[in-house]
Order: C-alpha cells, then structure tokens, then sequence
C-alpha cells in the first residue's frame, strides 16, 4: 500500500506576502521564457527564482541557477517570507475553473507519500520520462533539499468516499484564496487535527497512486533518495527523502479534465508535404479540410468523429488542414509488433509510433525531442505558430481517456511524452515540502 503522511509545509507568509498569486507559478516545464520573465517582473519573492531560475553569464559549478535557488530559500525562510507549519498537516487544495460554460472544481490533498520504484509496489508511472530534466530537477532537489511542486496523483475511489470526506473537512474559510492568471480559482485549507488526518489516511490506505503529472520529478525523487540513504548510511528509520509531496485526486473527482496536448513539428529533414502525404496515404484514409482552417474547425472535425483512430493535420507551406483516419486496424499489429504494443490502443501512440517517428524521422526516445517537439494545448496557438513559420506542421488529437491512463500504468507500461494535459495545472509555491526535517 501507499504510505502516506502529513508534514509540516512550507508557506508563502501571508502576513507579509499579501497576494498570494503574486508570487506562485504554473509548472516549471509549462512556462516559456516570455513567462518565466514576467514572474521575475511580478515580486521579488515569486516561486520562479527558486523553481527556474535563469542562467546567468559566469556561472560555473559553483555559483548557478541552482545555488541561486537555495540561497532564495533560505534566505526567504530567514526573513519569515516562508513559515514553516507549526504542527504536520495535510492540506486540501482545490482548483474551480470553468469548463465550456460550467465551473468545475477539482479536488484533492497535499501529503507526503513514501517513494518506492515503479517496478514494485503501489504506485504506477503512465508516461515516458527524458533524461535532460530529471538532470535539471536532481540538481534542483540537491541544492534547494525540497520539494518545491507537488507531484499529481491519481487513486480509485468507485464511491466517492473520500471525495465526500474531503467535502466535510472544508466547510470553513480556506486559509489559502487566490486567482491565478489563468482565471482558476485556488483555495488551500490546512488540516491540523489528527482525528480528521488519520480517518483520510485510514480511507486511503488501500488506494494505488497513479502519477498523473510530474514523472520527471518522482525519478528524480528516486534517485535523490538512494543518495540520502548512502550519505545517512542508515538502513532502519525514514528519512526525510524517503517521501515526495503529492496532490492525491479522485479518479471520479468530478473536476478531473484531461486535455489533448497537440503536437507541433520543426526541422523536418527532408520536408516536402508531397512526399509526407504520399506516405500517410499508405495507412490512413486522408481527407482535404480545405485551406484557412480555425481552431472552432479543427475541433468541430474531432469533435464529430466516431470512425476510430482520427487525426488533423494542419500543413503550415499550404495553410491547410486535413483529416487523417486510422484506414486499417490491423495494421497496428504490424506496426507496433516489436517496440510498445500498448502504443496501438492510444492516439498518442499511434500518432507517434507510425507517423512522427517512421515517416517524419523523429523517434519519442530522442533526449533532443524538444528541438523538434512542441506540446500545446490552445488549437488556434498551435494554427498561428505554425501558420507564421515556427512550425511546419501541427497535428491535432482527442484527449487520452482516464480509464487508458489506468490500464496502461497498471500494466506496468508506458505512454509517449504528454500523452495526457490534466487540466488546470497544479500551483507552484502553494506549498513546499523540506526535505531537512520530517
């Protein structure tokens, strides 16, 4: 079973820090160079300088980004910027934002889970990792000895019991209420009590962790672990490294959203579209949408398709979009035969595994896929990249269905790289677990 348990956090101290969204972040593997600036812009104290930090002329070994980082921390924990809790906690942490024309909230609570490898255990990866960023995050992890973003978590809870106990635990003022710059709706309410904790964690104890979001950072947790445990040489008690901070949501939490990262592609050797299609041809049914597509287009086309495994195309050299149909099942036998099986029943799979890697030349398992590779979820900022020449061709996907996630991470399998855009993304700065005390 999961072993989890609450920690006293890391908080932003709101007797000095009066906006809250004024100093937290998305992800740092979803923020652009343009984003990252604008959080060095919006307080002095923003999560960014110690979640990503900017290289700076004359850094070496010694003095970097990373150092950087744990100097922030500690001096922000000095001058109380940062409070740790007085007592362990648990905190439940919702994210209400607007779906369509409904508001959603999802659900969830901040805890540390006890880390143990994927092959074994109760905890299930579902998604490739690279090695570039788990190098980024373990030097991160040593520097700043904290986890500064919780990992995303998913567990089974077929009848809501947990659900409806988080419900009963939040009936009073959240300590935490914020706005992001999305426009979601944050709230943070911390749990002392050890009735409370221990009836959640007894509710708990059997569930299964699916990782949802944050593979790199759990690897790295793994790694960063088996270092402490060398360094401490114990083999009996727990040490602060043995856990990770986790935001652990319902499967059936009603807020849970999953998106479709679309692919945009660049440096294509050898690109002629002529040749691209011709080849495309030989597997899927293809079918001109015409030139000058929007977004409202391209979804409106996924939206309506019920025939399989169903992709657009958008060629930026023509300004046009095609529809791309899965034109024979059993060619996924054939396909995936020898390297991710698993792969055929994803779109995610299929479209890598037989169109970016065979026919563009581009393989998921390249560390330099992000010289070629561009995730994005906005449809018409995926056209307007492309369509001004950053890009030579954007493919379009339905979202990744939660029950795949599960079957695929239960299997012990995995998917390709963003296969799945939970919807919103976790707050960086909301809370940070230190990995100096238990």
């Amino acid at each position: 079973m999961a072993i989890i348990k609450p920690f006293r956090g890391l908080r932003y101290n709101q007797d000095i820090i009066k906006d809250i969204s004024s100093v937290v972040t998305p992800p740092y593997d979803v923020i652009s160079p343009q984003e990252q600036e604008q959080y060095y812009q919006n307080h002095p104290n923003n999560i960014i300088r110690l979640d990503l930090g900017k290289d700076l002329p004359g850094d070496t070994e010694e003095v970097n980004k990373y150092t950087r980082a744990a100097e922030f921390l500690r001096s922000w924990r000095k001058d109380g910027i940062l409070k740790q809790e007085d007592a362990p906690a648990i905190y439940i942490y919702d994210q209400e934002f607007l779906s369509g024309t409904r508001w959603l909230v999802r659900r969830g609570f901040i805890a540390r889970v006890k880390i143990e490898p994927f092959d074994k255990g109760y905890i299930y990866p579902h998604e490739q990792t690279l090695p570039g960023p788990k190098a980024d995050r373990l030097k991160l992890t040593q520097s700043c000895r904290a986890n500064l973003s919780s990992i995303f978590a998913l567990f089974p809870d077929e009848n809501n019991a947990i659900d409806t106990y988080l419900s009963t635990a939040t009936l009073t003022r959240p300590e935490v209420d914020f706005i992001d710059d999305t426009g979601v709706k944050n709230k943070l309410w911390v749990i002392k009590e050890t009735q409370i904790i221990n009836t959640l964690l007894a509710l708990i104890k059997e569930k299964p962790l699916f990782i949802a979001d944050g593979h790199h950072r759990y690897e790295t947790a793994l790694v960063y672990k088996e270092q402490m445990r060398k360094e401490s040489r114990q083999s009996g008690n727990d040490l602060p490294s043995d856990y990770v901070m986790m935001v652990c949501v319902s499967m059936n939490n009603n807020g849970l959203k999953i998106l479709p990262a679309h692919r945009l592609i660049r440096n294509i050797k050898d690109y002629r579209p002529d040749r691209i299609m011709q080849s495309i041809q030989e597997a899927f049914t293809v079918e001109p949408l015409g030139k000058g597509c929007t977004a409202e287009d391209v979804m409106s086309q996924l939206n309506n398709e019920t025939k399989g495994h169903t992709f657009i195309m958008y060629v930026g050299q023509d300004d046009a979009c095609y529809k791309l149909r899965l034109s024979d099942n059993k060619l996924l036998d054939k396909a995936f035969a020898n390297n991710h099986p698993e792969w055929k029943h994803l779109d995610t799979g299929i479209l890598h595994g037989m169109i970016i890697d065979k026919i563009l030349g581009i393989t998921s398992t390249d560390v330099t896929l992000k010289d070629y590779v561009k995730y994005v979820k906005d449809e018409a900022e995926a056209i307007s990249l492309v369509r001004s020449g950053q890009y030579q061709l954007a493919f379009f996907l339905n979202p990744t269905r939660i029950e795949q996630v599960k079957e695929i991470a239960m299997a012990r399998k995995v998917m390709t790289p963003k296969s799945t855009y939970f919807y919103p993304k976790l707050i960086t700065g909301i809370v940070i677990n230190s990995l100096n005390s238990i």
